[in-house]
């Protein structure tokens, strides 16, 4: 039976029993206190599901946990989006559903306790809120609502930019999940080394936050890898992938 119910001790211990592949639902629920929760026992889960609007989270290695929810909560016509799924998982979850998009991600996280600021060449500060038309304007994935999230992520998450007399060069943000994302360097200010001082800032933010920092890196993207590794993040093998489904 799938139980709905509140973030909790028992929600996080279960999540934390394989923390790097749960990092994001972990910072979801942490950013999302009206997320929708799922469980199939409140006191010992074998899963997890959270959700908002369209996107859904959702972690389980118990394929009868998974059917009953996929049967119990996706049951309705529509469009359905998953986000950051074990990629075990969600080739599971996609078997069983139409496809309306697909992204596969390669999960990179820091393995180390800090890192190393002297890599840091120019001066870091936090992202300007004025700035959030401007990386809207350079989202990868902007849509209607984009900047009203990059408003939020600005405001309430940690976040990294370099300016040049005033003009934003580089930026990183946090999404709600806490992952590492929206980075951009703009074109004219390339090959400077930005992007390893905003990269090397916000992991040192996090850090000293007591979490885990991690990125998800669409599998097309041949550059962001090598600034990842750079950086001291690893990949373990480990793929989450985003994808939307239609009922």
């Amino acid at each position: 039976m799938i139980i709905s119910t509140k973030h909790s001790k028992e929600v996080f211990d279960f999540l934390k029993e394989n923390l790097i592949i749960n990092l994001n639902i972990i910072g979801f629920i942490e950013n999302q206190p009206d997320a929708e929760i799922y469980v199939d026992n409140e006191s010992k889960p074998t899963g997890v599901v959270a959700r908002k609007d369209y996107f859904s989270y959702i972690y389980t290695e118990n394929d009868e946990f998974l059917n009953e929810v996929l049967s119990t909560l996706y049951n309705k016509e529509g469009y359905y989006g998953f986000s950051g799924v074990y990629r075990p998982l969600a080739e599971k979850i996609k078997s069983r559903f139409k496809i309306d998009w697909d992204s596969r991600c390669a999960l990179y996280y820091m393995p180390n306790k800090e890192v190393d600021r002297n890599l840091i060449k120019s001066t870091v500060q936090p992202v300007q809120m004025k700035d959030a038309e401007t990386i809207n304007y350079y989202y990868t994935y902007k849509d209607e609502t984009s900047l009203e999230r990059i408003k939020i992520d600005i405001e309430k998450r940690q976040s990294s930019a370099v300016y040049i007399n005033g003009d934003i060069a580089s930026w990183v943000l946090l999404h709600n999940d806490n992952s590492m994302g929206i980075m951009y360097t703009k074109e004219k200010y390339r090959k400077r080394g930005y992007a390893v001082d905003v990269t090397i800032d916000i992991t040192d933010k996090i850090l000293k936050s007591g979490k885990i920092p991690f990125l998800q890196i669409n599998e097309p993207n041949n550059m962001s890898p090598g600034l990842a590794r750079k950086c001291g993040f690893v990949h373990d093998g480990i793929y989450s992938d985003w994808f939307g489904i239609i009922i």
